[in-house]
């Protein structure tokens, strides 16, 4: 009896994944990680490399937000669906491994944002998450060719927490996963690094007068346009969204100054008045032409008689000319008149 349950229980047995894991790697040492966060992008010119100078220089383990959080505890990615999971109190202090993961993932974004102010949201980040994460080095790839990107999921997830970013996900059609799609920066993410409102708003302002200045404002929201239309063929806009619309919204009631947009309005107002004149003007040439086309009956005649050939009716308007010389244009109905009694035509 003993060994029949003995054959049965080992008949059930099945190794877990990590206890398959731990036997292959027997004799060698565990993989801490795969790679050392670090920023490794390029950053443009102006308002993008202010910020990314301000980022470099933020020390975590003096940020109050972190230390709040931490004290209290937070819902790692893993867990977010988890309703079951309590936040547990963690120590003060971040790890290296941690910090380094939030800092170069605060590179990313702020390098690659739209500064745009004319943009309906603003502080987007116009990369997918796995550009993101190869940005900051902490993209893996398998040689089963599976990616994984778990150090970048957990820090966007430590910065939503800490209210510095706002995340929407939706299903992904690779992975069929629930994953970050659309990432914006809020507020808290400039104050918490010592960049004050009036500067963001001088630094926004100073970028608007650049894309005016040269030419490219028409082009930077074209290229808006196609990044929205873009989202809403890949199924990621937020139309229906509206908690999210409104917080969106707040943040750019934030950072878009009262001048810049008095300024716009200023703007919008000149160019409607730029049209309206350029339309008066049009309808005026488009009258004038209309008044000074012979279109009476005289002239209908002469065009659609068909009863001369074409240089028999080239020979009577130089004959008619020769006799009077400006009076196709002091009396056309006159001329034409005379056009038809050349040509042997009666009205």
């Amino acid at each position: 009896m003993p060994e029949s349950s003995a054959a049965n229980h080992q008949d059930v047995y099945r190794p877990s994944r990590r206890g398959e894991s731990n036997r292959l790697r027997r004799g060698s040492s565990k993989t801490h990680r795969h790679l050392t966060p670090v920023f490794t992008g390029s950053v443009p010119r102006g308002t993008a490399s202010k910020v990314v100078a301000c980022f470099r220089q933020h020390d975590w383990c003096r940020n109050s937000d972190l230390i709040a959080l931490r004290r209290t505890g937070y819902t790692p990615y893993g867990r977010i669906f988890d309703p079951s999971f309590r936040p547990k109190p963690m120590r003060i202090t971040p790890r290296s491994e941690s910090r380094e993961a939030l800092t170069a993932l605060s590179l990313v974004l702020a390098a690659n944002s739209d500064y745009s102010p004319d943009s309906d949201y603003m502080f987007e980040v116009m990369l997918p998450l796995e550009d993101v994460a190869r940005r900051m080095n902490a993209l893996h790839v398998y040689e089963s060719g599976r990616k994984a990107y778990d150090v970048a999921l957990h820090a966007l997830r430590v910065l939503e927490e800490l209210d510095y970013v706002v995340v929407h996900r939706d299903r992904d059609t690779d992975s069929g996963q629930n994953k970050p799609v659309r990432i914006f920066l809020t507020e808290r993410c400039f104050t918490s690094r010592g960049i004050a409102v009036e500067d963001i708003r001088q630094w926004l302002h100073k970028y608007r007068q650049w894309a005016v200045t040269k030419g490219v404002a028409q082009s930077l929201r074209e290229k808006y346009e196609r990044h929205l239309l873009r989202m809403a063929r890949l199924g990621m806009d937020i139309e229906k969204h509206h908690s999210l619309k409104n917080r969106l919204r707040q943040i750019k009631r934030w950072v878009v100054s009262p001048e810049l947009r008095a300024e716009r309005r200023q703007l919008e107002n000149d160019l409607g008045a730029q049209i309206d004149r350029h339309s008066d003007n049009l309808l005026q040439l488009r009258a004038a032409k209309r008044d000074n086309t012979p279109n009476r009956t005289g002239w209908m005649r002469w065009v659609a008689s068909g009863q001369c050939t074409t240089a028999q009716q080239l020979q009577a308007e130089r004959t008619v000319k020769a006799l009077h010389p400006q009076l196709h244009l002091s009396d056309p109905e006159r001329y034409y008149a005379l056009l038809l009694e050349q040509a042997g035509i009666h009205l």
